[in-house]
């Protein structure tokens, strides 16, 4: 058994404050042992005497001495036991029991560490003994525990963000450094794009890739010469080489094209299909002749009217962009017939039809075929247009008013003096 600690030198384990590094966090500092020891120095009398610890009854008569044991009188007065003490004891009445005594009753190890049956005043054993220190701890020692950096370590090691920064992050970090030393070296960069010029010049150039035909839509010759000059390519051309939707705007670029579609077909051919636009009008601007289409695009210029005879004719300022509704006055001019010479944009806000011997039928704003189909009528009921007119003016449809020429005015005065007479 271990010599116990005399009282003078006896701490309380809860006041050690001088003891411990301030920077510790508070589980650095608790002590495991003190618990116990409080509970084996205040309750060994009771375990004894309620058989809490197995095969160790309470003692019934005053024992001798047990061999090996020390006895509590060559102890300081204000010392006791400790749990320690009387589980060491108990083992070692298990390793060897103890010599029955010639009463009839066995001696508690339990009993003996806890000073009972020992000749011992009573003044020696207090009912309640104090804390009981394993061993007195040396003067100057600091206990060692988790200092304050070290417990904000691992609060930063546990948050997911740093763990993960720490362990993808630096080795992407070493990696990139390498890289950029290896690189950093012209003669090295130059090699590896070398090196790679060459892979994707082998694999570029293989046969299978190569274009070698260019197949071209039934056009006109003047169109299919354009087109080729358009694409410029020069056969043999590797497929990767060809950039299918430059050429197709460059091709889409040209007046007679509204649409172009570029395929890459087998055996190294590359389709063309267009979509032509079709003339639908013939526009004098102040460039000369031009071909519109439907939708008011330049198709093509025109040296002279006649090269087109079939198509009708527009002039005035802003009616390329009217283009769907004169072919709309066109079409409602049809009974016209040959007469029909034209229409004319008139402030780039109306239109004046214009018909042989420089007649002229002034429209409205609004309601333009219906105020042509008017005039229509009345010279098809009295053959308004057949006679000495020189404009038809329509522009107020609640009041038109027909202009008819110098001689035919003066032919209506004659007759009208004539009947005055």
């Amino acid at each position: 058994m271990r010599p116990l600690a005399p009282a003078d030198q006896l701490q309380d384990p809860f006041s050690r404050a001088a003891d411990h590094d301030d920077d510790a966090p508070l589980a650095a500092v608790s002590d495991t042992r003190c618990f116990w020891d409080h509970l084996g120095a205040t309750r060994a009398e009771e375990y004894a005497a309620e058989d809490i610890l197995p095969g160790m009854p309470a003692p019934l008569v005053p024992p001798a001495p047990a061999p090996g044991l020390a006895r509590l009188d060559d102890m300081p007065d204000t010392t006791t036991a400790s749990l320690h003490d009387v589980l060491e004891a108990h083992d070692l009445a298990l390793l060897d029991p103890p010599a029955p005594d010639p009463s009839g009753a066995m001696t508690s190890p339990v009993a003996l560490a806890a000073g009972e049956g020992l000749d011992l005043p009573e003044a020696h054993l207090p009912p309640v003994a104090p804390f009981i220190a394993e061993s007195p701890r040396r003067r100057g020692r600091r206990r060692r525990g988790t200092s304050r950096l070290g417990y904000r370590l691992q609060r930063i090691w546990l948050t997911p963000l740093y763990r993960m920064a720490i362990k993808l992050g630096t080795p992407i970090a070493i990696a990139a450094l390498g890289l950029a030393l290896y690189f950093s070296d012209d003669a090295r960069r130059a090699t590896v794009v070398d090196a790679v010029d060459a892979a994707r010049a082998a694999f570029v150039e293989r046969p299978e890739f190569m274009v070698t035909t260019l197949q071209l839509p039934e056009v006109s010759p003047e169109l299919e010469a354009a087109l080729k000059d358009k694409l410029d390519l020069s056969l043999p051309e590797s497929s990767f080489r060809l950039d299918l939707d430059a050429l197709r705007a460059s091709l889409e670029e040209l007046d007679w094209v509204r649409s172009a579609d570029l395929r890459l077909m087998s055996e190294g051919v590359l389709s063309v299909t267009v979509t032509e636009r079709v003339p639908a009008i013939l526009w004098r601007s102040e460039e000369g002749l031009e071909l519109l289409d439907a939708e008011g695009v330049r198709v093509a210029f025109a040296t002279y009217r006649g090269a087109r005879p079939d198509l009708p004719l527009i002039a005035g300022k802003g009616a390329e962009t009217r283009v769907a509704e004169a072919l709309d006055i066109l079409d409602a001019a049809a009974p016209l017939g040959e007469r029909l010479r034209g229409l004319v944009r008139m402030g780039e806000r109306r239109w004046d039809v214009v018909l042989d011997r420089d007649q002229r039928i002034k429209l409205p704003e609004r309601g333009t075929v219906a105020a042509l189909e008017r005039v229509i009528a009345l010279d098809q009921a009295q053959d308004l247009l057949a006679r000495d007119l020189v404009a038809a003016d329509l522009r107020n449809p609640a009041r038109p008013v027909l202009q008819i020429s110098a001689g035919a005015l003066d032919t209506l005065r004659a007759i009208r003096s004539q009947s005055m007479e």
